[in-house]
């Protein structure tokens, strides 16, 4: 019997009630089985609006947009699992995903992980505050919205944005992401914080913002963003941002189409994102703080590949089709943690 997105987010919502049964319900968006443990919708707003603040919202294939006004956990199946650019052995996803969520201040403590094609805006007028993201493939934006404490780990983005308007982005975290577009600086004023740890940029832009970045990977272009502090970083350019020699031991003038990863700057036959790990002698190696590697797989949390989200779940299921009266029928099945 092959494995099946079905069985695996079954078992999903299933992990998900027993830890949850006495503290929040869980709510399927999409779901198109048997039902089990939970409420089932046909549109995440649907959901959002029904549930209470604090649920889980477990998501399926399909196209899915609200506007969050209360806080809550929301899962998705993870991204790179079937077609090009796939990693092997996942769950035989049947459909596509895009999310897009505009948070509101009274949505502050949400939780995103595993969201495929996802666009997460800071979007409202009150300030945002506590959002995690993790092991999500997408967009983060901060729209004119003074936001704090935003915490986005293990994620493959295309754009993280400040797009416009007058609010503060302080104390954000960013760790063992790829980033296509890091810019903090369109319309920001002054007073951005936060810092960037073991992530891969292709353009960086900070503005007059005040970040710490250590064991981070500039593929490309990068501005000089004079009020940051660059920790054993590596950059393609000899950037006056990255000094050539410091106490930090920046890299400067790397060659990253050949020297750095696996799969950069020809894709080859590497997943879309198992192309950023280090190959043999990457100057990338140990060039990290403590000697740790630079880049999305170093660090005390490195970067899972497809974004697998961290809650348990069957993803092989054998079972023969006859059995004899006399001997047991034996189902053979194979569970991951997905820590």
């Amino acid at each position: 019997m092959k494995k099946h997105l079905l069985l695996s987010m079954l078992v999903i919502s299933c992990s998900l009630f027993s830890f949850n049964t006495a503290y929040a319900k869980i709510h399927r968006v999409g779901y198109f089985g048997t039902p089990v443990h939970g409420t089932d919708y046909s549109t995440l707003q649907n959901a959002h609006d029904s549930a209470t603040a604090g649920d889980t919202l477990l998501l399926f294939p399909g196209s899915w947009s609200a506007t969050f006004t209360k806080k809550y956990v929301v899962i998705g199946y993870g991204y790179f699992v079937t077609g090009a650019g796939s990693n092997p052995n996942l769950q035989n996803i049947t459909g596509a995903m895009t999310v897009t969520v505009y948070i509101d201040s009274t949505a502050s403590g949400s939780t995103f992980s595993g969201l495929d094609g996802a666009s997460i805006f800071a979007y409202y007028g009150n300030p945002v505050s506590n959002i995690t993201i993790s092991r999500c493939n997408g967009n983060v934006y901060f729209n004119n919205r003074t936001s704090s404490n935003w915490q986005v780990s293990e994620c493959n983005l295309a754009n993280l944005v400040y797009e416009w308007g007058g609010g503060i982005v302080s104390n954000l975290s960013v760790n063992n992401c790829y980033i296509g577009s890091l810019s903090l600086s369109a319309g920001a004023p002054n007073g951005q914080s936060g810092q960037f740890n073991n992530d891969i940029f292709n353009s960086c832009d900070l503005g007059n913002g005040a970040f710490l970045l250590k064991n981070d990977i500039f593929l490309f272009y990068h501005s000089n963003d004079l009020n940051c502090v660059y920790q054993n970083s590596i950059g393609n350019k000899d950037y006056s941002a990255i000094p050539a020699t410091n106490g930090d031991q920046n890299i400067t003038n790397a060659i990253m189409t050949t020297n750095v990863f696996v799969g950069y700057s020809t894709q080859g036959a590497f997943s879309n994102d198992g192309r950023w790990v280090l190959k043999a002698g990457s100057p990338a190696i140990h060039a990290g703080l403590g000697g740790t590697d630079c880049g999305i797989f170093g660090g005390t949390n490195p970067y899972k590949l497809s974004g697998i989200p961290n809650v348990p779940s069957f993803y092989l299921l054998t079972a023969p089709s006859t059995v004899t009266s006399t001997n047991p029928y034996t189902i053979t099945f194979s569970v991951r943690s997905n820590n």
